[in-house]
């Protein structure tokens, strides 16, 4: 399953106290800042692909959080983000391994 969340600048410190939860270390998520993504908010982009139960007890610890999950044509186009981001980097190690 994948999702992505946002959250902003100020929140920053207290996200990384969320994230520090070993749940987070299994499931491994790539943030980036949303502008680098091409998107028009000041914060970060919080990408999570895993299994649909580890990414069930990701939302149960980040709804507790001030982050939000981001749904429908916004978080279809940072999922889209993301993934040309993931393709692009395959495609430079493949060039660079091929």
């Amino acid at each position: 399953m994948e999702t992505v969340y946002f959250y902003s600048r100020t929140d920053e410190k207290s996200m990384k106290k969320v994230l520090d939860d070993d749940l987070f270390d299994e499931i491994v998520p790539t943030i980036n800042e949303c502008k680098f993504m091409g998107i028009d908010k000041d914060g970060f982009c919080m990408y999570m692909k895993a299994r649909d139960d580890l990414v069930d007890k990701a939302r149960k610890l980040l709804a507790e959080s001030p982050s939000k999950e981001l749904k429908g044509e916004e978080g279809e186009a940072i999922l889209k983000a993301f993934r040309e981001q993931a393709e692009a980097a395959e495609a430079g190690m493949g060039t660079l391994f091929g």
